[in-house]
């Protein structure tokens, strides 16, 4: 459920977060304008792996589980972000996002991003959340089965001659 808050209150909130932290009030401003007010019981679905999403958020309040095939990943709270990769790149979602407790976050539509993504000094505030969760994407792809150990051989080895 999407609720519609004044500015003014989002500023306040966006100033805590590290991701935003040391913008000035112009920029606070552009960014609170383009985000909504999301509040999700424990339980509800965010993100499904595999489907398009549509919904970039910030945590305020809560924990959100980042499940892989059924299998919790990863645990996101307060002044986490998540959505960014799969709404930058329009491609499906890596993984579920599931409220793991009630939560409070800020939301942004794709053409609320857009907008966000206008300000390269509010661009950039996104690029080590994009990593941070790129990073966690690689980190659950299957990793080759490491080769075999060889046994050590029991040969003894054979002397060689010194050169003439």
């Amino acid at each position: 459920m999407k609720i519609r808050r004044p500015a003014n209150s989002k500023i306040a909130e966006l100033k805590k977060l590290r991701a935003f932290a040391g913008l000035g009030a112009r920029q606070l401003e552009a960014i609170a304008s383009n985000l909504d007010e999301a509040h999700l019981t424990s339980g509800e679905r965010i993100m499904r792996e595999g489907r398009h999403n549509d919904t970039f958020w910030i945590i305020l309040e809560g924990t959100v589980d980042v499940t892989v095939q059924g299998r919790v990943h990863e645990k996101l709270g307060p002044g986490d972000l998540f959505g960014l990769p799969s709404m930058y790149s329009g491609k499906e979602a890596t993984a579920d996002g599931v409220a793991a407790t009630d939560v409070r976050a800020l939301v942004a539509s794709p053409s609320q991003l857009n907008a966000l993504l206008a300000d390269p000094e509010v661009e950039i505030r996104f690029t080590p959340a994009l990593f941070d969760r790129l990073r966690a994407a690689l980190y659950q792809l299957p990793r080759p089965a490491a080769p075999p150990v060889r046994a050590k051989s029991r040969a003894t080895p054979t002397k060689t001659q010194p050169p003439a």
